[in-house]
């Protein structure tokens, strides 16, 4: 699914600052501590797999740990559903990167190979119980092959697992957009960006972000309220008061429109009923291709047809394009 969402998610882990508040906040246990983040560096995403499929979605950035250089490979997953082969699809995604980086002698393989940590940001409704270990997916074997058996593991960050309340406590830029990103509603989403305006206030890199977070905000609330007002201010944490009136507005425009339509269906079914009691009193039971046809009708057609009830000697007069 890797649409304008992941794009999204590009945009903003493409900035340090977001990549070290990613990390701060949900990095492995005691991963954090010892990368030196001043070293950050976003390097060329742009690999080929084994299977000869380009991989440009996802980043890959360097970080100096205890003074030497590893890698992070950051994979966005934004399909509905877990995927059973994730293990499998990573192991070829970190054997691309350790093949780019050989090929362009960016590490001497006599010092031996860079650690690298993937990390897997999933972001669909389903929650993620599949095992994030490779040797799990391979079958039973004897005890004799073990020590053959490729092991990699990746660090999973499945979003709609974290309750909004842990996330709100963290007070982190990081945490509150995953927060937004599972607001059951307008309210929540209100809350959610406020969380977030205020996050970004009190982050020590808000002059870099803010900007950063304003845009996304913006694109994400686009595509989750279309036709939302919002507003041309450049920081989230100016014009969050516009930006919640218009987040009201928008939803009793929606709730309005949502009741004109449903008294529309509402009258169309009662016409649909009431041609169909007619139907049947003059011509008896109905068939299923009529049944079909009263279902499947638009406002106007169940008006024609009511019309020529009362003058209509047989159904295909009725339900025929001319009258005899």
């Amino acid at each position: 699914m890797a649409h304008l969402h992941d794009s999204g998610y590009k945009y903003l882990f493409s900035h340090a600052e977001l990549v070290q508040e990613l990390l701060e906040a949900f990095a492995p246990p005691g991963v954090s501590a010892l990368l030196d983040y001043t070293t950050l560096r976003l390097e060329n995403g742009n690999y080929v797999t084994p299977a000869m499929k380009p991989r440009a979605d996802d980043l890959v950035w360097s970080v100096e740990l205890q003074g030497r250089r590893i890698y992070l490979y950051l994979l966005l997953e934004f399909q509905s559903t877990p995927d059973d082969t994730m293990p499998a699809r990573m192991l070829q995604y970190v054997a691309a990167l350790y093949d780019h980086l050989l090929r362009s002698k960016a590490v001497n393989p006599a010092e031996g190979l860079p650690p690298v940590l993937p990390i897997v940001l999933y972001n669909g409704d389903a929650r993620w119980r599949q095992s994030s270990e490779l040797y799990d997916l391979i079958r039973v074997h004897p005890q004799v092959l073990k020590p053959f058996q490729p092991r990699l593991k990746f660090w999973l960050l499945d979003q709609g697992a974290f309750a909004a309340a842990e996330l709100e406590d963290m007070h982190r830029v990081v945490a509150a957009i995953f927060c937004f990103e599972h607001t059951p509603d307008t309210a929540a989403a209100k809350r959610a960006i406020r969380n977030l305006a205020d996050a970004v206030a009190h982050s020590p890199f808000k002059q870099r972000i803010d900007r950063v977070v304003t845009r996304w905000i913006k694109h994400r609330l686009q595509r989750k309220m279309p036709g939302l007002a919002v507003p041309d201010a450049e920081e989230l944490t100016k014009g969050m008061e516009m930006l919640e009136t218009n987040i009201d507005r928008w939803e009793a425009q929606a709730i309005a429109k949502g009741m004109q339509q449903g008294i529309q269906q509402g009258m169309q079914q009662g016409e649909a009923l009431l041609l169909q009691r007619q139907l049947t009193r003059r011509f008896g039971a109905l068939s299923a291709m009529h049944l079909a046809s009263i279902a499947a009708a638009t406002p106007a057609q169940l008006e024609t047809w009511g019309d020529r009830v009362l003058e209509a000697k047989s159904l295909d007069e009725v339900f025929g394009e001319t009258r005899h």
